[in-house]
């Protein structure tokens, strides 16, 4: 898929998710994060944003009271901690560890559910959409007469040099090695598992075929990125939790020594 293809797909992810009804929304959310995850240019940007990130303390700093006494969600202004939040919060959902509903009433207090979910999509995944699809160029721009351009090297200056150069003199490609070993026991081992739906199943295999792709690469923001995406997905699975288990300890053995 080419880079345009990739940044409608989110694009149209997003608005699927906007236009749907609530009680279907998580389908469409886990849809958005697959969408995210397969374009490497939008994993790399969220990425970035992730670094550090803690989303619990995140959550804490942007929900104020209004003067009915009522709980909101106040984005900030930096469009790197929209991203980070937005992501997080969608992964939060899919991995169940929050109830879509349940957080949309709480914090989009309006009269009806369906209003509620409006000001949802407007006031957290339309900022989203547009920081990320700004950031590669997929938008219409006012300064290149509203002509709709992709720029994908923008998405590819955001790189820290110096955290690769940081890990270049570590032993790289053993790590690499390793990781591919265990992504593909857990490949194997969740195409095995009867107990695991389709459209789960389908999300596993999309985000650990990137993951393989990107080990390939070499690329570490890519690669971190799509870790905490995996790691949602395989946190409520039981048949590979010794192989998540290797990986987390491989992961915690060649950053720990970094």
């Amino acid at each position: 898929m080419e880079l345009t293809e990739q940044y409608k797909a989110f694009w149209d992810a997003c608005e699927d998710l906007k236009s749907s009804k609530i009680i279907i929304a998580d389908a469409k959310v886990s849809k958005v994060l697959r969408s995210v995850v397969s374009c490497p240019a939008l994993v790399e940007i969220v990425g970035e944003a992730l670094v550090g990130y803690n989303f619990s303390n995140e959550l804490g700093k942007l929900v104020t009271t209004g003067l009915d006494g009522k709980a909101r969600i106040t984005l900030p202004s930096e469009p790197y901690r929209v991203i980070a939040f937005v992501f997080s919060l969608l992964s939060e959902f899919d991995s169940r560890r929050l109830d879509l509903q349940e957080f949309i009433s709480q914090y989009f207090p309006e009269e009806s559910l369906i209003e509620s979910f409006r000001d949802f999509n407007e006031q957290l995944i339309t900022p989203f959409r547009d920081y990320l699809c700004e950031w590669v160029g997929f938008k219409e721009r006012k300064d290149e007469d509203s002509v709709v351009k992709i720029n994908s090297t923008e998405a590819e200056t955001i790189e820290n040099k110096e955290e690769e150069n940081a890990v270049e003199e570590k032993d790289v490609d053993q790590f690499f090695e390793d990781i591919t070993m265990i992504l593909n026991q857990i490949k194997e081992t969740i195409n095995l598992d009867s107990k695991i739906k389709p459209d789960r199943l389908d999300e596993l295999n999309i985000t650990i075929n990137a993951l393989l792709e990107v080990v390939n690469m070499q690329n570490f923001k890519i690669f971190n990125a799509l870790l905490i995406s995996l790691n949602n997905l395989l946190s409520p699975i039981k048949s590979v939790r010794f192989y998540n288990m290797e990986l987390q300890n491989r992961l915690a053995k060649f950053y720990g020594v970094m």
